[in-house]
């Protein structure tokens, strides 16, 4: 049986992977697909730990940024 912290992490790491993916669409997908990441997200961070939290919005920061 999966605890519920595994789920968490499987959870967290969705989202990470629709992130990653966010950032490869053209700009203007980017514009209309961030606002509703975010949204899911926030319900998703009020389950995660500190620790999970941080891991998490250092991820999608990481991912969401584009190199120069």
């Amino acid at each position: 049986m999966t605890d519920s912290s595994e789920l968490r992490g499987e959870i967290t790491a969705i989202c990470c992977f629709v992130g990653a993916l966010a950032s490869t669409l053209p700009l203007s997908s980017q514009m209309r697909l961030w606002p509703a990441f975010e949204l899911k997200a926030s319900q998703l961070r009020d389950q995660l730990s500190q620790e999970a939290l941080r891991g998490f919005e250092q991820a999608k920061i990481s991912l969401s940024s584009k190199p120069s």
